[in-house]
């Protein structure tokens, strides 16, 4: 009955290790993320970080990867909400709100930022990122499938250049978020939304599509 309770208890110190590592990239930023640190933050001996993940750097990959595959089932529950651009439109600028709240994408951001020089760490956190697009796209194909748009874009890169954007946002909103426009961004994204899924309608849009359809299967 012993070795039970040591898995039980390693698994608990290691999630303990990953909270307190997302808590410090939240708070003290990359630069600021250090074993020390991190150790500060969860009350332990920061020689448990190198024992359980080798690294800081694998700490915060596997932190990141604990936020990720939270964040994608609370995202891709509220995405299953909108079916139409001007609904994922609303429903993204909820869930950045409650995000700003919890720190949850300037988390993300942080990581990303540190990751720059650092090639192998670099994949690693960008296979993250990977899965909330992979979410995002799932809400683009409900929204515009069955339209002209489906045969003419891609929702992969439409959800790529969403959460890019996110992330652009996040980083250029903490330099001095009194003077950046993301609340009005999001509205002004809402009522070009509206637009869009209006154009996506018209036959003049129905007519681009067969021609670009046409075109792609004569080459």
């Amino acid at each position: 009955m012993a070795e039970p309770k040591k898995k039980s208890s390693g698994a608990a110190t290691k999630r303990k290790i990953l909270e307190a590592t997302l808590e410090c990239l939240r708070v003290n930023g990359i630069v600021g993320t250090s074993a020390r640190a991190i150790a500060g933050i969860g009350d332990f001996n920061q020689a448990l970080i190198f024992y359980h993940f080798g690294s800081v750097n694998d700490a915060v990959i596997q932190a990141v990867g604990l936020m990720t595959e939270h964040q994608r089932d609370r995202y891709r529950d509220r995405l299953a909400e909108a079916d139409d651009l001007a609904g994922i439109v609303e429903i993204a600028r909820d869930l950045r709100e409650e995000d700003a709240k919890t720190g949850s994408i300037s988390m993300l951001t942080q990581a990303f930022a540190g990751a720059q020089g650092n090639p192998e760490q670099g994949k690693q956190l960008y296979a993250q990122l990977e899965e909330w697009t992979e979410v995002v796209a799932e809400g683009i194909d409900r929204s515009i499938g069955g339209t002209p748009a489906a045969s003419m874009v891609s929702s992969e890169h439409l959800a790529f250049g969403l959460s890019a954007l996110f992330v652009g946002m996040e980083l250029l909103t903490a330099m001095d978020p009194e003077r950046a426009p993301t609340d009005e961004l999001l509205e002004e994204f809402g009522d070009l939304a509206n637009m869009l899924q209006t154009l996506l309608a018209s036959p003049l849009v129905q007519s681009l599509a067969n021609a670009s359809t046409d075109n792609k299967a004569d080459k």
